[in-house]
């Protein structure tokens, strides 16, 4: 999320993304929690719109990968800049996820060695190997979705993405048709392509064109009103709905009408969104089932669990992420070769 746009737009994603991972956590500690484990004071509500968090993730990542790329100078730029990002914060909370997991966590949270030496790569689900944290999935589909798009941008083609885009969506409403009538894909040929995600991403793609491309309106809102059809026959038809409220906020965001998300508070909150997506839900499992065994309200539990998960995330974003990433890249600045003079 680099690059001269104006400071309040950058804000505003960020704060999108901390608004939908606060959005995840609600429901992982409500709903999620209550179905896999069980509240000791069954909850008189739960919050299960928060699932659909990861979509606006998504759309955020299409936004923002596709900017990022068209302000990149090289495709190893591109790598180090997502590697840096990425993977500290996430071998960290891994291994303070573990810590927890291994002392206080509940018997079926810990998994095999095996399997949490896999989870250092962040694909353990297509090696066969099992999540230490249930919210890790979304993390191979957001890998990816950067390997397609580093691929168009290294052959050069990143300047007919509507084409690409079109494409991409008869491969997912193929993909839905056929898996609706037993006819599957191989697993791998799905999650490399991310044909049940893809159209999220792709949304977010095309606002960002939106936003920076006026003569493209026309086709670009096209597509989009074609995405939302595509997403209908592919998928579950709560997602058509998940969809057109996530197109409502990017259309205020590229509009102009949510710098009030640049208050401080939404700030930081979505400056620890990834840290906190990634320490909530294994952590925050064990402490409430802990605390709730031990007499404390399931309310209090959960409060005190958002806490921990809230602290430590920050903890990781200034101490690890952040010190970390700015390293990674300025020795890759350093060292990096010069362009060829064309």
């Amino acid at each position: 999320m680099d690059g001269s746009s104006a400071l309040s737009r950058v804000v505003e994603l960020d704060a999108l993304r901390g608004l939908a991972a606060l959005a995840v956590v609600a429901y992982h500690y409500t709903t999620h929690y209550g179905n896999l484990v069980g509240h000791v004071q069954p909850l008189p509500f739960g919050f299960a719109a928060g699932n659909y968090g990861v979509h606006l993730f998504f759309l955020i990542s299409g936004f923002v990968i596709f900017m990022s790329l068209e302000r990149t100078r090289t495709a190893m730029d591109f790598v180090v800049s997502r590697v840096s990002r990425l993977y500290p914060a996430y071998w960290a909370a891994l291994m303070v996820s573990a810590a927890v997991i291994y002392t206080i966590g509940l018997p079926e949270q810990r998994l095999p060695l095996g399997d949490l030496l896999l989870d250092v790569t962040m694909v353990q689900q297509i090696l066969g190997g099992e999540h230490l944290d249930g919210s890790y999935w979304t993390l191979q589909v957001e890998l990816f979705f950067y390997a397609q798009m580093l691929f168009w941008f290294a052959v050069g083609q990143l300047k007919r993405v509507h084409w690409i885009i079109g494409a991409w969506l008869v491969l997912a409403v193929i993909y839905g048709q056929t898996a609706g009538h037993g006819v599957l894909f191989s697993d791998s040929t799905r999650e490399l392509l991310i044909l049940r995600h893809f159209p999220f991403f792709a949304l977010g793609i095309l606002f960002y064109r939106l936003r920076s491309k006026p003569g493209e309106h026309p086709l670009n809102i096209t597509l989009i009103a074609l995405t939302l059809v595509a997403i209908g026959l592919a998928g579950p038809p709560v997602l058509v709905l998940v969809a057109m409220v996530c197109c409502g906020i990017f259309a205020l965001f590229v509009g102009g009408h949510l710098k009030w998300l640049c208050w401080a508070p939404f700030a930081f909150l979505g400056a620890i969104s990834y840290s906190l997506y990634l320490l909530h839900q294994a952590i925050g499992f064990a402490l409430i089932h802990l605390l709730e065994q031990s007499g404390v309200s399931t309310g209090v539990a959960m409060v005190l669990a958002l806490g921990a998960a809230l602290a430590l995330a920050s903890a990781i974003t200034f101490l690890v992420e952040r010190p970390a990433m700015n390293w990674i890249r300025a020795a890759w600045r350093q060292h990096r070769p010069p362009l060829a003079r064309t």
